[in-house]
């Protein structure tokens, strides 16, 4: 993928037509209510900080994002939010192309809207975020960032989730299909010297619940691929499947993480409140229980019963968002 990046005011030009093109989109909204979504808006000033300070490419790049990333949330119509996301994931494919830009952190970036799932040892990266649509739907964007000896590959992820077949977890997905989700957490997972990503997500879903999910990326012919058979639900259980998604309560929240000195996926159980909200999960909350997902010597993730209960889930924990 080749792009040529502006100059530093070409940049400057870009950075702010697509902020003010964002907040006239937010103001359309709150204008004069008999006009139509699609007349033609009357753009709003705004003045970009003055930076006095030289700073690097990458830090103007990180300071450009920062700008747009805002309005995927604070836009306040579906369309603003829509537009934003498209200009943000433009932004991200922009920068992200640049070979330096794989060891640079994005700290800053990581406090905005933005999650980024990375791993020391892995050579690939997710940068996620979503935008919420006036029906309470959730739908997520990202960028797969691969590192190879050939260079660096992108991949733009808009969420198919709503598309997907019913029998999803029992399938592979691969791209453009797309699960979405803010992904926190990336473990890099050899089985037979195949590489694997295993990934973790949070899904904000719709007005009703949410979800968690557990997923495995991989990649076939340098093609991202979703899902693979290595998780099991027991030691009694034969078959496996290719990911784990738990759906509850809109208002509930559930703990979901590797860790790495047990070399476990720890999770909350869910489950209803009461008997007749058996089978529907926008009434499940936490049990109390937890359990963990654990591989074994042939990289199989089973699922067991933990007794330990605590696993600092009182302290604040920012990479579940960032």
């Amino acid at each position: 993928m080749q792009i040529t990046l502006p100059n530093s005011t070409q940049r400057q030009k870009a950075i702010l037509f697509a902020c003010l093109c964002l907040l006239s989109l937010s103001a359309k909204a709150q204008s004069d209510s008999a006009e139509t979504e699609n007349e033609e808006p009357q753009l709003a000033p705004i003045q970009l900080p003055a930076n006095p300070n030289p700073t690097s490419p990458l830090a103007q790049d990180e300071d450009d994002l920062i700008q747009i990333a805002p309005f995927v949330i604070s836009a306040t119509t579906d369309s603003a939010k829509l537009a934003s996301a498209e200009i943000l994931q433009a932004k991200l494919l922009e920068v992200l192309v640049n070979p330096a830009s794989f060891d640079y952190d994005f700290a800053n970036l990581r406090m905005t809207t933005v999650a980024i799932a990375s791993h020391p040892k892995a050579n690939v990266r997710l940068f996620t975020f979503n935008i919420i649509l006036k029906n309470g739907v959730f739908q997520q964007y990202g960028v797969i960032q691969r590192k190879s000896k050939a260079g660096i590959s992108l991949f733009a992820l808009n969420d198919t989730a709503q598309n997907l077949p019913k029998d999803y977890l029992e399938t592979t997905v691969e791209n453009p299909e797309w699960i979405g989700g803010l992904y926190y957490q990336l473990i890099p997972h050899k089985i037979k010297r195949k590489q694997y990503y295993v990934v973790m997500a949070f899904d904000g879903h719709n007005l009703n619940s949410n979800r968690s999910i557990i997923d495995v990326l991989s990649f076939e012919n340098d093609i991202p691929v979703w899902g693979a058979p290595i998780f099991r639900d027991g030691i009694e259980d034969p078959s496996e499947e290719m990911r784990v998604v738990f759906e509850y309560h809109k208002s509930s929240r559930i703990l979901m993480r590797y860790e790495a000195e047990q070399k476990t996926i720890v999770f909350d159980e869910v489950g209803p409140p009461f008997p007749a909200a058996q089978g529907n999960p926008y009434y499940y909350i936490p049990t109390g229980d937890y359990s963990g997902y654990k591989p074994s010597k042939k990289g199989i993730f089973t699922k067991e019963a933990l007794e330990v209960t605590d696993f600092g889930q009182g302290i604040p924990n920012p990479t579940i968002f960032r």
